[in-house]
């Protein structure tokens, strides 16, 4: 049984200063470990920011954008978009056509997996450089006769540039003549990455066309709109009959360390940092980047824009002006399946009010995902006086309030003083290292009225339930939205059930706090009622709060020094409210939550009304309240079907209800009943199935206690099983006869349903099976169907005791 800790003392771990890095990069919050080759892994954009490439330099080489007859630009269908995977053989056509003219020796082919191809393209010799001819040769060989050969080549040519020192070839004579006269244009940037990759790709004849547009990269800060400063280059390669987009300068090469000068750093982790960011050039190096090999066009456009508006490859194409005006969003974004809820503006708005910013991220996953942010403040934005003000040590805002809301994340975020901000925010799944998602620029004209502090620093957990409070045996929140709002004096209950085995050793604890940091402790009441834990805080006084949840576990009933940790954290304000749902709205949701704050099983249709009723009026599915009464709905329903389990003792129906038990989401509420229905289970079995329709025989014997007509196969089929269960033979003649008949035997079942065959007499089944072998099951349907059912688990249950008996005799 789990108990609610209430001494004074906890130990909770510390969490790790951050350390202050020039490798503060565009998309890594601090240095990791190398990138992976997975283009859909989020590790592709561990440690590099996106560099800018101008066009102006473009001076000595003029590679023409495109080529006669090539294919109009057209949009990329979703299915048709190529990704190279990495299994063992992953390209298709694995064994070339070997019955063709130029069919190739199969002993040349080089066995074809992702790393093998990647290890062959940087292996290549410096002899290959002298002529185009014999790097495009040794680049072939591993694609020569395969089907795929052109989505091999244009790979195999991108790891090779990406290999390449370009700044060692500063030395040698710059010409487009040879391979290595083009790396020395590039090592002295008098042409440009995506003019060398059209080059490569039509030596190898493959159409690719270079793009002119503008991109947000190198110095860009969300809100800049001057594309003179912005515009850059990238190509597209025709393949299967599709373009697909390839940015080889950003496939190739990453700024390391580039840091903004000009802004204050105010909130860093939810902790108060105010301190002058300094600005770092950064370090131009090599790098490999899966993302920008045929990047889906539809997250493309978030990053470039071209000047020809059919070379966005979308079904929608969007102007210059959209372009600039959308959000910021990195890679990293899309990798993560997330989806901007909020206003899809990179330049937000306040005045004289909050601002939120929010994220879905996919149901399966979002749980498992940690966010984070930076929150900034131009340095001349602000007025000098405001600004010193609110950066002194005692007035340190706690101005950000990271909530989670099931598959949402929502950041709240008050403004102090008029100026210009910027967030920038990091996520990544859980243990991962944090990456750069998205950033917002924030013009603040007027100052958030009673601009409050959030109530503490809720830390990488933020505030709502997530994968931890799980992992601590707190399943299923009455709350999912990790702000709750309520009235003063107007007590708010929160719930969780407890995980089986984890509750009868769990220790819990709750700390309430107000917006300036102090105890309120004492206004939480925490119980433990039948595994599910009740936390119920009444406030009273207007404003903002924070709840924490502290578990630990007691190793001895003697042991008082617990490590306690948090777990959960809540928002509990009274200053938030629903005014913006229409009454009916407001009503279905109140009506909802009445249902299920203390349901049982009889509750089950009121709340699915509830649902209906919610949806009804237009509340989205997806809203945390229908996601929790649905929650609710569907535990309800398997206490239901082990309570029918038990009362149908059918072995089948019990074993189902296992499977399903074991299969759901719920299994770790239910661990101890699961445990409880295999041992029934186990019982039911070493009856040897004779209970298992034992429930069904008894509804059809009860069916002839008031009945007021009788026939011979009906009367015979009583007698049969009144004998089976070792009564004597007798007579019906009389409708009487037969309702007495029928009392007894349902007296007699009730009895055998807790003692299986094994009391039951072979010789009492031999004097059954004489009785009602008179009349055949077809015959005896034709009278009554009640009783063709007794008859058939009658000549079951002889055919088994038979059987039982010869194994006997023949041990």
């Amino acid at each position: 049984m789990g108990h609610i800790f209430c001494k004074p003392e906890i130990q909770t771990p510390q969490q790790e200063e951050k350390e202050e890095s020039i490798l503060d990069s565009e998309f890594i919050r601090a240095p990791s470990s190398s990138s992976s080759d997975d283009m859909n892994k989020t590790s592709d954009f561990e440690s590099f920011i996106i560099p800018f490439e101008s066009d102006s330099d473009e001076l000595l080489v003029k590679i023409p954008a495109t080529e006669n007859d090539y294919p109009d630009a057209r949009p990329v269908k979703i299915e048709k978009k190529l990704k190279l995977p990495g299994g063992i053989k992953m390209f298709d056509n694995w064994d070339p056509d070997t019955t063709s003219d130029d069919a190739i020796n199969e002993e040349e082919l080089l066995p074809i997996t992702q790393a093998d191809l990647d290890s062959h393209a940087r292996k290549a010799p410096a002899s290959v450089l002298n002529q185009f001819e014999d790097l495009i040769s040794y680049l072939d060989k591993p694609a020569r006769g395969k089907e795929s050969r052109d989505e091999i080549m244009v790979r195999a040519i991108l790891v090779w540039l990406s290999n390449q020192e370009v700044e060692n070839f500063t030395s040698m004579k710059g010409d487009d003549n040879t391979p290595k006269g083009f790396l020395s244009l590039l090592g002295h940037k008098r042409s440009t990455y995506p003019s060398f990759f059209a080059l490569l790709c039509r030596k190898a004849d493959i159409q690719c066309v270079r793009i002119h547009g503008v991109c947000k990269a190198g110095d860009y800060q969300p809100g800049d709109r001057n594309g003179e400063d912005l515009a850059c280059f990238w190509n597209a390669v025709y393949l299967r009959d599709s373009w697909h987009i390839i940015h080889p300068f950003w496939v190739c090469r990453s700024v390391f360390g580039k840091r903004a000068g000009g802004w204050i750093r105010i909130e860093e982790s939810g902790k108060s940092i105010g301190q002058k960011q300094k600005a770092h050039e950064g370090v131009l190096r090599n790098a490999f980047k899966e993302y920008y090999i045929m990047p889906d066009p539809n997250q493309f456009i978030y990053r470039c824009h071209p000047d020809e508006s059919n070379w966005q490859l979308v079904s929608k194409p969007i102007s210059r002006d959209k372009f600039f005006d959308q959000a910021y969003l990195l890679p990293p974004f899309w990798a993560l399946g997330l989806t901007l809820l909020s206003e899809n503006s990179c330049s937000l708005k306040a005045a004289g009010n909050a601002v939120t910013i929010t994220f879905q991220g996919p149901k399966e996953t979002a749980n498992e995902l940690n966010m984070d942010y930076d929150f900034l403040l131009k340095e001349e934005s602000a007025k000098e006086k405001d600004r010193n003000e609110m950066l002194k040590p005692e007035n340190m805002p706690r101005l950000v309030a990271k909530i989670r809301n099931g598959s949402e994340w929502n950041f709240n975020i008050q403004f102090p003083v008029e100026g210009i901000y910027r967030i920038v925010i990091y996520g990544a799944p859980e243990k991962q290292p944090l990456l750069r998602l998205c950033e917002f620029q924030i013009r603040c004209t007027t100052r958030t009225q009673n601009c409050r502090l959030t109530p503490f620093n809720p830390g990488m957990l933020g505030f709502g339930p997530s994968l931890t409070s799980e992992r601590a045996g707190l399943l299923l929140p009455s709350h999912r939205n990790g702000l709750v709002t309520t009235d003063k004096n107007k007590p708010t209950n929160l719930s969780f059930h407890l995980d089986s085995e984890m509750s009868k050793s769990i220790e819990i604890r709750t700390e309430l706090m107000d917006s300036d940091n102090e105890d309120q402790s004492s206004l939480v009441v925490t119980t433990i009622e039948k595994k599910e834990l009740k936390i119920t805080t009444t406030l009273m006084k207007e404003g903002d709060y924070g709840i924490k949840i502290l578990t630990g576990k007691r190793r001895s009933l003697s042991d008082e020094n617990i490590t306690m940790r948090v777990v959960c954290n809540y928002f509990v304000t009274t200053s938030y409210k629903f005014s913006h749902e229409k009454t009916n709205k407001r009503l279905a949701r109140h009506n909802l939550l009445a249902f299920i704050e203390n349901a049982g099983i009889a509750e089950i249709g009121k709340i699915e009304e509830g649902i209906q009723r919610c949806k009804k009026e237009k509340i989205p599915e997806t809203d945390s309240d229908i996601e929790n009464a649905e929650r609710k709905l569907q535990v309800l329903l398997f206490r239901k079907d082990i309570h029918d389990a038990y009362m149908r003792r059918h072995l089948i129906t019990t074993e189902k209800t296992i499977e399903r038990l074991h299969k759901s989401p719920y299994e770790r509420i239910f661990t101890e009943s699961i445990r409880h229905l295999e041992e029934f289970a186990s019982q039911l079995k070493s009856l040897e199935g004779f209970t298992q329709q034992l429930p069904d025989i008894l509804h059809a014997v009860g069916e002839f206690n008031h009945t007021h007509v009788t026939n011979e196969q009906v009367a015979n089929t009583l007698c049969a099983l009144s004998v089976l269960f070792g009564d004597k033979q007798k007579e019906i003649e009389t409708v009487d006869d037969l309702q007495a008949i029928s009392r007894e035997a349902k007296h007699k079942i009730a009895i055998q349903n807790n003692t299986g065959s094994a009391s039951l007499k072979p010789e009492n089944a031999q004097r059954a099976m004489n009785i009602i072998k008179k009349y055949s099951y077809e015959e005896t349907m034709k009278k009554n169907a009640a009783a063709a059912q007794i008859h058939k688990w009658v000549t079951d249950v002889i055919s088994k005791l038979e059987q039982k008996k010869l194994d006997q005799e023949n041990v």
